[in-house]
């Protein structure tokens, strides 16, 4: 019989009780994890921060903080588990409103047998309690850009004028209205309207009621003004007539595109005689695509 080359022998050797090298492979395996696994570690974890308040008219001026850095110290695979899991809230109970000063006792972490605190971040909390109180104050509107080419018909107006606040007394004292949130009119058509807004609520305050208003507002053509107060009136097929007063006053509105005369002498006013030699007369003005207001709108016309 031939003898094997080496290549074939070491290939041999190579596979040989290839059941009995898995088994200790996966032995070996599983001791590194256990041994590994139970070999304390230290993590740090973000642990949430709740507490019970007293029932009083006394409230935190300070909110607490949301999260606590815990470092905690245990298994790697305890750790791990957490790490997955999260970490329970820690509770505080603040029932006594006259605690200036708390320490987090980590001893109330609810932890798995064998995890350990090391270091709490922040150890203690420091409390400054305010008195509250309730007050009912205006509601002021804040406007959005308006649609181009129309204006306001007036001041907007909420359905609830004024709405109750409840929070600290400093800042209540000085508290003068509560402003909505911008009332947004940049496609609002022509005419009436309205829309229903949020209350933006101020630094100090803890409740507001009701927490929405509705505004109604109008919209119209955005017009162009100017008043001409010494304007001449004229009097047509009267001869030597005069008008008592002599002169008038002219109010112009015109669409943006509209036309105002530039002075005074450029306005037309005039009445028609007539044919008593004393009696009122309109006073009538070439308006063009404006509309005009004129003061007085009669005068006596004397022959």
């Amino acid at each position: 019989m031939t003898p094997p080359t080496a290549p074939e022998s070491a290939t041999g050797g190579l596979f040989a009780n290839l059941g009995l090298k898995a088994t200790a492979l996966g032995i070996a395996v599983g001791l590194y994890a256990v041994v590994h696994g139970t070999q304390d570690a230290q993590q740090t974890f973000s642990v949430p921060l709740v507490a019970t308040l007293p029932r009083t008219e006394l409230v935190l001026s300070d909110p607490l903080p949301a999260t606590i850095q815990v470092s905690l110290r245990g298994p790697r695979a305890k750790l791990r588990d957490l790490r997955a899991e999260g970490v329970a809230p820690l509770t505080l109970d603040l029932h006594e409103a006259n605690a200036t000063r708390v320490e987090l006792d980590g001893t109330k972490l609810d932890l798995p047998a064998g995890v350990r605190v090391e270091r709490i971040e922040p150890a203690e909390l420091s409390l400054h309690w305010e008195k509250t109180v309730s007050r009912v104050v205006p509601v002021r509107i804040a406007l959005g850009p308006l649609p181009q080419g129309l204006v306001l018909e007036g001041p907007p107006v909420a359905d609830v004028p004024t709405v109750s606040v409840h929070g600290l007394a400093r800042r209540l004292e000085v508290l003068q209205s509560v402003a909505t949130d911008a009332v947004d009119l940049s496609q609002a058509a022509r005419g009436a309207g309205e829309r229903r807004v949020g209350l933006i609520v101020p630094d100090g305050v803890l409740a507001i009621e009701p927490e929405q208003v509705k505004v109604r507002f109008g919209l119209r053509d955005a017009t162009s003004a100017q008043v001409f107060p010494h304007v001449p009136v004229a009097v047509v097929g009267g001869g030597n007539a005069r008008t008592q007063p002599p002169v008038v006053a002219v109010r112009f509105e015109c669409p943006m595109e509209g036309r105002i005369p530039a002075r005074a002498e450029d306005v037309v006013a005039f009445v028609r005689a007539p044919e008593a030699h004393v009696d009122l007369a309109d006073v009538q003005v070439e308006r063009g695509a404006c509309s005009v207001e004129v003061t007085p709108s009669r005068v006596i016309v004397r022959r």
